[in-house]
């Protein structure tokens, strides 16, 4: 994949393991060795292990230039970014090279990986030679480190690796490489393994805040968010970045605040952890309604604080008013599932807005005295008919009748506004007409500093 300067660049993940059954194709078995030069690293030699299949053919492609390419049967290597190899059918092939590079953000990564002294941090195909035609197969990764050193990769071992997630994969491998934490709701955390520990501290705790209402959402349902992060020390805030629902690769200016990434963060985190078996016609209800329970309560019990909780509502609600589909009915989000992939969006977001619409209306019905996560704590998760059950439930709880609310915003799909004090005393709701002339509502904290 080509490299995009100071643009983020989204990628898959790529699956490895290292053993191969009998109808897969032969294994690809990589040794990384960093090469030091007065303890400084210089280059990586890198060894591929194979075999040839029933034609001897096995044309490679590589993200970086190869140097010093060595291999034990014919090698070509005239064509840019290929290594051609020819040998005979089913024999061993054992590949050498050397990958060089530089830690030049603004430059064309043609040139090489991006390398410093320190540590190398790149996508694996930038790196590792593999078979231009794919077909799905396992990958071993093995390194070989100076004392002192580390490697890691998000390359998993123990699945085959299909065509569409070997697009991309974190590989980083450094001197003194720490492991910095931080927890994303009770059950799920944010791991950053990096060659800087002070210079990607503004860039983890952003992560980390952008990242922690989802995870408190998704409740048991969280998933650890690996993050592999390299700086330098260059003028001028510039970065690279390759992400994945399951992972981000990052090299930036020392000290950076990250805050660019924090859109594609939520937005990969959130396609990991989207369910395989949605309910289209319940998911207001299933995803948003609950995910309005699940914030609240983390609210309440001041694990998710008040900024944070205002930065995901806000984006949410601007996403909502922008979205085509945000007057769309609960009939058309069903029908339209599976052929209109961003309709999926909106259940969650109108659920969500709607949450918080009920909660200050029952307020005010019960002077205080029950809120919306009150009624929905003592409702099934899976609740079969959502909106009788959630009717029934606000009754009994003292908000009166809310079936022309229901009917309004969910059966038929108006837009769905909040109160501008909807969301208590230190919570700004405000309306703004756009470049279109829709009306989007954004969501402010106003009292942290």
């Amino acid at each position: 994949m080509a490299h995009v300067p100071r643009m983020l660049v989204l990628a898959s993940l790529v699956a490895t393991a290292t053993m191969a059954h009998a109808d897969e194709p032969p294994p690809l078995r990589y040794t990384i060795t960093p090469v030091l030069v007065k303890d400084q690293l210089t280059a990586l030699d890198i060894s591929l292990d194979t075999e040839a299949v029933a034609d001897g053919q096995l044309l490679l492609r590589i993200g970086t230039p190869a140097r010093d390419v060595r291999a034990n049967t014919a090698a070509d290597t005239t064509t840019r970014g290929y290594i051609k190899l020819t040998a005979t059918a089913r024999a061993p092939i054992s590949l050498r090279y050397r990958i060089a590079g530089n830690a030049n953000l603004a430059g064309d990564r043609e040139d090489g990986a991006y390398l410093t002294a320190d540590w190398s941090n790149n996508p694996c195909p930038a790196i590792l030679a593999v078979p231009d035609a794919w077909v799905p197969r396992r990958i071993a990764l093995e390194w070989k480190l100076p004392e002192g050193w580390r490697g890691l990769s998000s390359l998993p071992a123990d699945r085959p690796v299909d065509a569409e997630s070997l697009a991309n994969a974190a590989c980083l491998v450094g001197r003194h490489i720490v492991d910095i934490t931080r927890p994303l709701g009770r059950s799920a955390t944010l791991h950053a393994y990096t060659t800087d520990a002070a210079g990607s501290a503004r860039l983890i705790d952003a992560a980390a805040a952008a990242l922690r209402p989802f995870a408190i959402a998704a409740g048991g349902d969280a998933i650890d968010f690996p993050m592999y992060i390299s700086t330098v020390p260059v003028s001028g805030h510039v970065f690279s970045a390759w992400s994945s629902g399951p992972f981000m690769l990052v090299v930036q200016q020392r000290d950076a605040p990250g805050t660019e990434l924090a859109d594609p963060l939520i937005e990969d985190y959130i396609r990991a952890l989207a369910p395989k078996d949605a309910r289209p016609a319940q998911a207001w209800y299933t995803d948003g309604l609950r995910t309005y329970l699940a914030l609240s309560e983390a609210s309440t019990a001041q694990a998710l604080p008040r900024k944070e909780l205002a930065a995901y509502l806000d984006r949410m609600s601007a996403d909502y008013g922008n979205s085509p589909f945000r007057r769309a009915s609960n009939a058309q989000i069903t029908a339209d599932w599976q052929r209109a992939p961003p309709i999926q969006a909106i259940p969650h977001q109108r659920g969500l807005l709607f949450g918080w619409l009920l909660d200050d209306r029952l307020r005010a019905d019960t002077g205080g005295k029950t809120s919306m996560a009150d009624v929905l704590r003592g409702m099934n998760p899976e609740e079969p008919d959502p909106m009788g059950a959630l009717i029934a439930a606000v009754r009994a709880a003292g908000g009166g009748d809310i079936t022309p609310l229901v009917d309004k915003y969910i059966v038929r799909g108006e837009l769905l506004q909040l109160p501008p004090d909807a969301l208590g005393p230190c919570m700004s709701v405000t309306t703004q007409a756009d470049m279109y002339g829709w009306q989007v509502q954004h969501i402010a904290d106003t009292c942290t500093p």
